[in-house]
């Protein structure tokens, strides 16, 4: 079925000129630059007739159509719409690097003996539709997508958003309601709407002219200006009798009864003939001829009655719904008998296993088996989606309780794994019916608590997940179980939790029967107990190396140890090396939770280029790994990061859709970090009573937003607020209380802002020694906080008429401010120091901040010496698009050469 040409909807394109026009536009420039529509409409509104359109105008300007049409029988195929896809395209595969290669051909069943991840398959697919687009532009044309093997889908999805510079265009059909990756995927969506009643009168009229009044009114009526049950009802309300029944209330039912109308006039040997086609949209010819026990010929009334054509030795129904109507029409034992005669005539393995599979009726344990071992080759190509299918399919066939159950765990495992809650929910239910192991009841509660979404404000949640995790490991799988705290671990850290069940928590990480250094307990404890736990995170920590670190993931766990601990500067050092080996091994899953990490670290060591990009890389990470609120969290973290520089006036509209999915959600603590942004956009404005408003919140116990340890890094910036706006004595006790905790915790981040903050805590003229103590302390991984108790120093000194005495500290700030691309923050100490009578001219602007976030990581990248082809590895983007975003860049930083980006970030902090 590769390459197939799309089936001709039927129905002209009436009333869709403006949906036209865009498609048209995007095949039109395609020699400029792609991009991604999704076409959404209900079943015959007319997608597949746009898609056409989109084909026949690529082919006339010498653009590469590659096609793929979602068949509903297909879903269990791993892969099987990838590879319709890009057979026509297989044999560029020699020119992808090695590794890519062969992750493709092991996806695609093409003989490699790997384990790739799903996301792996991604990468290498969208750079070899790259590959071939550099000889001619290519446009992906995806028809019925919301009956695409899940896998295929998501790689779709993430070819999609990476389309903007290539010379590839993306237009996928979906149906309205489903195929959740495509909408998660964020594309540019077409909605297809009915037809108004006088398009729909005229194309009645044109394509039923002779029609009764009578039957004429009923099938505007009932067709409701849907395109394809006008032209389907007129030709069956004109046969006999069809008129008098009453209609159903669905359209779609509507359409079904019309087509399966059509089909009680056929011959009874093509009836059979066309249901081997529906059960098996890859049959051939023969195979159809030899499982229907009839002849090719056969198949000829149904297509002089255009209910399917023959096209590249196969048969292709008109529409999906004609498919779905000739097996409506089949009894249940017809629709076994011939899954049974497929499962005789077809060679394919995969295929002949699911005819097999449905084939049977009752329990069939060598079927049950063939199914779970299919599960576990399938998840080994990356085929996650068929491996759940197959593995709820073999317990369906399963007799035996205890195995029966142990399938179910491992179907609700593969669900939540992909993000199908209902399912998964479905799953775990089905199988607390039955007689499971002790891991297996363990898992299956794991997955019930994750599921039932309460995990984050059930009162005893705690209890819950700890006998768990002691069940798990009571089973031989510590792993398993020190990894099924982490939900509760961080529900610990984002929520207010009591001090007991955080004590609770960290006692039983450590009886996982794991070392105390291990870094997944360090991050559970972490989590879970931060003040408690933190000096000996960072006593174990201090004793461990990056360099020695070759475990990715350990090194991402150690990092958020080190930075729930309050050593940012650490922890941003062992999140760096994490994100480094995560790309390395394209496990984008870990990868976008550790970029969150790194970029909330590296915010707090003064990292802010950095932290930005790794915020937008995990934003739009997520979206590809289906978790919403690291991609949420990612976004805010961004923002704060721009507000830090002060580069924009205003951050609100980069607020607005963030929070307004966390209030849907409830999650009042994540919007803790917009508190912070606007509170750091303010402060360095210097309008200190608009950023004591907005940051309060974040320390107010009895304000939603409220984050215990949210407070440590954000307390200078709280009371400078409350110092420059008259409010200071409102922190008494917020001092004591924080006070206390550094003296027993020692965060190094709580313990410097402290110390920073309290010369502005006392009378002016007690203020000079803290301001020399506070610089006396290892700033060196926090310039952000030197340079601001600098810039306090200086003003203090003034203040004092101490202005020659105020320059050098001043002076110092504004160096400090100009490194780390503080520009609110340098103005401000450059208008000191000239208050001060020495002459200082205007901040040099930093030709950086005209990047985005993504536009300064890839010239970081490529002033690190990286190539374009490098640059787009690491990122899962295209050479081409690298080389598109570096054209942009050179005359946003007045240089025309590669070599000068070096000197461009020859200046940052930490060089």
């Amino acid at each position: 079925m590769s390459g197939a040409p799309l089936v001709d909807a039927g129905p002209e394109l009436i009333e869709r000129e403006q949906e036209s026009a865009v498609l048209d536009g995007l095949v039109d420039r395609l020699r400029d630059g792609g991009g991604a529509v999704v076409v959404r409409g209900e079943a015959g509104i007319g997608k597949s007739a746009l898609l056409q359109r989109v084909r026949r105008r690529a082919e006339a300007q010498g653009v590469r159509a590659l096609i793929t049409v979602g068949v509903e029988s297909e879903a269990e195929f791993a892969f099987a719409g990838l590879h319709q896809l890009l057979r026509p395209v297989i044999g560029a595969l020699a020119q992808l690097p090695e590794s890519q290669r062969q992750t493709l051909e092991a996806a695609l069943g093409l003989g490699v003996d790997l384990k790739p991840d799903s996301f792996r398959v991604a990468v290498a697919a969208f750079q070899l539709i790259c590959e071939v687009a550099d000889s001619v532009p290519v446009v992906l044309v995806v028809d019925d997508a919301h009956w695409l093997d899940r896998s295929t889908l998501s790689v779709i999805a993430f070819i999609g958003r990476r389309l903007e510079v290539e010379h590839v265009a993306l237009v996928a059909a979906i149906r309205s309601g489903q195929s959740a990756p495509l909408d998660d995927a964020r594309l540019p969506t077409l909605d297809l709407e009915r037809l108004s009643a006088s398009a729909a009168a005229h194309l009645l009229d044109r394509k039923a002219p002779e029609l009764h009044p009578v039957l004429r009114a009923r099938v505007l009526a009932e067709s409701s200006g849907n395109p394809l049950a006008l032209v389907e009802l007129a030709r069956s309300m004109g046969r006999s009798g069809e008129q008098l029944s009453p209609p159903p209330t669905n359209l779609t039912a509507r359409l079904g009864r019309a087509f399966a109308s059509r089909l009680g006039d056929l011959a009874p040997d093509t009836r059979p003939a066309l249901l081997a086609a529906a059960l098996d949209s890859r049959a051939s010819l023969d195979e159809i001829a030899r499982s229907s026990r009839a002849s090719i010929e056969s198949l000829q009334p149904a297509v002089d009655a255009d209910l399917v054509e023959i096209a590249d030795d196969g048969v292709r129904f008109r529409h999906p719904l004609i498919r779905s109507a000739v097996r409506q029409a089949a009894s249940a034992q017809q629709v076994r008998e011939m899954y049974r005669a497929l499962a005789e005539v077809v060679t394919n393995p995969e295929r002949q296993l699911w005819h097999r599979a449905m084939a049977a009726q009752g329990p069939d344990e060598s079927i049950a088996s063939a199914l779970e071992q299919h599960a576990r080759l399938a998840a080994a190509r990356g085929a996650v989606t068929v491996a759940g299918a197959a593995h709820e399919r073999a317990a369906a066939l399963t007799a035996d309780s205890r195995s029966k159950g142990a399938r179910l765990v491992a179907a609700a495992e593969i669900a939540y794994e992909l993000g199908l809650v209902e399912s998964a929910r479905r799953l775990v239910d089905e199988a607390t019916s039955f007689d499971l192991s002790a891991r297996d009841k363990a898992r299956l509660d794991w997955f019930g608590q994750i599921t039932s979404g309460s995990v984050w404000f059930e009162s005893g949640a705690a209890r819950t997940f700890v006998t768990i995790a002691e069940q798990l490991r009571d089973g031989g799988d510590a792993d398993m179980a020190l990894r099924s705290l982490v939900p509760i671990a961080h529900r610990c850290w984002w929520t207010r939790t009591k001090t007991r069940t955080r004590e609770y928590l960290v006692e039983a990480a450590l009886a996982m029967g794991l070392t105390d250094d291990d870094p997944r307990v360090l991050a559970v404890v972490g989590l879970a107990h931060p003040e408690e736990t933190g000096p000996t995170i960072l006593k174990r920590v201090s004793r461990m190396r990056v360099h020695e670190m070759t475990d990715p993931i350990a090194a991402m766990y150690v990092g958020i140890a080190a930075e729930k601990a309050g050593d940012f500067a650490t922890g941003a050092g062992f999140l760096a090396s994490a994100i480094d080996g995560l790309r390395e091994q394209v496990r984008l899953v870990p990868l976008t939770q550790a970029l969150v990490h790194y970029a909330w670290a590296a915010i707090h060591a003064g990292e802010w280029p950095a932290a930005a990009a790794a915020a937008h890389e995990a934003a739009s990470l997520a979206r590809d790994t289906r978790q919403p609120q690291y991609g949420l969290t990612a976004e805010l973290v961004g923002v704060l990061a721009t507000a830090l520089r002060g580069t924009e006036a205003d951050i609100e509209s980069s607020l607005a859709e963030p929070e307004r999915a966390l209030l849907a959600m409830k999650g009042g603590p994540l919007l803790a970090t917009a508190h912070l942004a606007r509170g750091a956009a303010a402060i360095g404005d210097g309008r200190h009573d608009d950023a004591y408003h907005h940051l309060w919140p974040v320390f107010d116990e009895t304000d939603s937003a409220f984050h215990r340890f949210m407070r440590w890094p954000a307390l200078l910036d709280l009371v400078e607020a409350a110092a420059g706006s008259g409010q200071a004595g409102r922190l008494t006790d917020l001092i004591v209380e924080l006070e206390a905790v550094s003296m027993h915790s020692g965060p190094p981040i709580l313990r410097l802002n402290l110390a920073c903050a309290r010369p502005l805590l006392v009378a002016e003229d007690q203020a000079e020694p803290l301001f020399i103590a506070a610089l006396a302390q290892d700033l060196a991984g926090y310039p952000f906080l030197r340079a601001r108790t600098l810039f306090s120093l200086g003003r203090w000194l003034r203040r004092r008429r101490r202005s020659a005495e105020s320059r050098s500290p001043l002076r110092e700030s504004v160096s400090l401010f100009d490194a780390l691309g503080a520009a609110a923050w340098s103005r401000r100490a450059r208008q000191e120091l000239r208050a001060t009578g020495e002459k200082v001219g205007r901040r040099a602007p930093d030709l950086r901040d005209r990047l985005t976030a993504q536009e300064l990581q890839i010239a970081q990248l490529a002033a690190d010496g990286l190539s374009n082809r490098q640059i787009a590895e690491r990122l899962f983007l295209s050479t081409r698009t690298i080389g598109g975003h570096l054209y942009r860049i050179f005359p946003k930083l007045e240089i025309t050469a590669r070599a000068q980006l070096r000197d461009a970030f020859a200046d940052r902090v930490g060089d």
